[in-house]
């Protein structure tokens, strides 16, 4: 399972539609392995969404990700989102005390 993170902005401030979420999920395919989304919004015109998904590699969640967000964005278009970046966040290890 892999946490890929897709950084969404636009031109104007709000926060982002409710059903955000629901239509990463729904733009999936089955063999993409979404299994679940979730959104947040981060200021005024930045909203990140991070899908969990069950893929082979990182780099294959990455790539379904964003093929996800594609079409999610060209589907609502309206909502006035751009993909800023579409990946894994790698977490660096905490210092020893």
């Amino acid at each position: 399972m892999y946490l890929v993170h897709v950084w969404l902005c636009r031109a104007v401030d709000g926060a982002p539609p409710r059903e955000l979420a629901r239509e990463f999920r729904a733009a999936a395919a089955p063999d993409e392995g979404v299994e679940h989304a979730v959104v947040h919004h981060v200021s005024g015109r930045e909203t990140v969404v991070g899908l969990f998904l069950r893929r082979e590699s990182l780099a294959a969640a990455e790539r379904a990700a964003a093929a996800v967000c594609a079409r999610v964005l060209i589907r609502h278009a309206s909502w006035g989102f751009e993909a800023v970046s579409c990946e894994a966040v790698l977490m660096t290890p905490f210092p020893e005390p």
